[in-house]
């Protein structure tokens, strides 16, 4: 296994900072390993750069940057051609987070500390990671429809780097009491069905968008997609399944279902809005997301080798889930407070079937 890293970099991510480039350099030279920096630009961005490596026979690469940079890796390395062409995953995959959100490199448990990433980077734990693919397009968390891409869209780059994840309870406080979607879900080769509601999730990791676990049955490495409906979005089925998910009986909540499948396609009219792995993109009819098993190799920290990302049954400290989850229903219930004009949507009037 080489060392040898062909380190991908967004000079402009970001919360990274001016100097984000010295300082990745700076840290790759106290560690003596062999790198080459390949810098994004407007005309070749990181997944041009990563298949264009990958061309010249580069089997490590590090993106550093923010989730914007990270996705488009991720889909160069898809685009290469080297995923499914042997029996193992022949590309290695590691992270500097330097965005804003860092989803990714947050639901992997890769330290923020640059001199820390790329120490996980060159001494980390290798494991296989899924992947998922939605049309033309390659995710490693997931993508959602409705709510969970306005999550995404109405949070600005300002107010992630000013509130951090409270940004996303800051938007989702705008999107209480929205009206449900009608779209037709088929799972693998089951009969398709009819059903409703204000969001979907189809994840390849528990955690997709700010922190928020969707899916609390998703590992990273079963060859399975995890799909999450959500049936209906007021004040009082926010702070039941916030409860829920600190107990971990959120898949027992009545405004939720649950599924696993290998391919799932979902029909709408009119189309849904869509983000995947965080990003905005653009609506699909009918849109189809496959699994696609241990598609790249991904380093973590060793001793985060077995977490929840990869195991559905590890759970952090109780005190650990509880307190962003606390400090997030009590900064909604702030935003209640100064708008007086959304209390009606506290407890809603809407009855499931």
């Amino acid at each position: 296994m080489t060392n040898d890293l062909t380190v991908i970099l967004n000079p402009k991510s970001g919360s990274a900072g001016d100097n984000f480039r010295e300082r990745v350099e700076g840290a790759l030279k106290k560690s003596g390993a062999g790198y080459q920096i390949l810098e994004t630009t407007l005309e070749k961005d990181g997944g041009a750069l990563a298949q264009e490596a990958i061309k010249n026979g580069a089997r490590h690469l590090v993106a550093c940057g923010g989730d914007g940079t990270v996705m488009a890796v991720v889909n160069g390395i898809g685009n290469s051609g080297s995923i499914g062409n042997s029996a193992a995953p022949e590309i290695t995959l590691s992270i500097v987070p330097g965005g804003t959100a860092n989803l990714l490199a947050g639901a992997l448990k890769i330290p923020k500390d640059i001199d820390e990433a790329l120490k996980t980077a060159l001494e980390g734990q290798q494991l296989a990671l899924d992947l998922g693919k939605c049309g033309p397009t390659w995710f490693a968390l997931g993508l959602g429809l409705g709510l969970t891409e306005k999550l995404i869209s109405q949070t600005s780059t300002a107010e992630k780097e000013k509130l951090g994840k409270l940004a996303y309870a800051k938007a989702m406080l705008r999107e209480l009491g929205m009206k449900p979607h009608g779209f037709t879900l088929k799972l693998d080769d089951a009969p398709a069905r009819s059903q409703a509601g204000v969001a979907v999730v189809v994840a390849n990791a528990g955690e997709i968008g700010g922190g928020l676990t969707f899916a609390p049955n998703a590992k990273m490495d079963d060859g399975l997609l995890d799909v999450c409906v959500l049936r209906r979005f007021y004040f009082r089925d926010v702070v039941r399944l916030v409860w829920r998910s600190i107990l971990g009986t959120m898949p027992d909540d009545r405004a939720v279902e649950f599924y696993q499948a290998r391919r799932v396609e979902l029909h709408s009219k009119p189309p849904l809005d869509l983000q995947i792995d965080g990003e905005e993109a653009e609506k699909m009819i009918p849109l189809i997301a496959e699994a696609i098993p241990h598609a790249i190799l991904v380093r973590v920290p060793p001793e985060k080798a077995a977490h929840a990302a990869f195991q559905a049954t590890g759970e952090p400290p109780f005190w650990q889930k509880t307190m962003p989850l606390v400090r997030g229903t009590l900064f909604v219930l702030l935003l209640m407070s100064m708008h007086p004009q959304l209390h009606p949507l506290i407890m809603g009037r809407q009855v499931l079937a």
